[in-house]
């Protein structure tokens, strides 16, 4: 019994302690994206053996998705890195124009570089 106990609790520390560094991994991947920072992005993202596509939907920086932060940040060589691996599909759900006109964020190149590849 001792060791099934042990067991979980050891399960539930490493699990803790993976929620930490994934946290951790967010607000690094946040940093580089407001420092504009694209080659430690793309490194940080492969060490880790992490896809774009994988983490947009669950890592936000200041509220906002990976891109709308990059935007906010005219952050426009890890925005545009972002945009190259999200399908278009995904970027057109979005519905970034509408987003950046509600923020004014329209004349961002960065918006337009979301609207080329959507094919708008």
């Amino acid at each position: 019994m001792k060791k099934v106990v042990l067991g979980i609790a050891a399960l539930l520390l490493s699990s803790a302690f993976q929620l930490h560094a994934n946290d951790q991994l967010a607000g690094t991947m946040c940093s580089y994206i407001k420092e504009d920072n694209r080659n430690q992005l793309r490194k940080l993202l492969a060490d880790n053996k992490i896809n774009v596509r994988t983490v947009f939907g669950s890592v936000f920086c200041n509220n906002e998705n990976m891109l709308q932060f990059a935007i906010r940040n005219d952050a426009y060589e890890t925005g545009t890195f972002i945009v190259k691996q999200m399908p278009s599909k995904t970027l057109a759900e979005l519905d970034y124009a509408k987003w950046a006109n509600e923020n004014n964020f329209a004349t961002s190149p960065l918006v337009n570089e979301i609207s080329t590849r959507i094919g708008e």
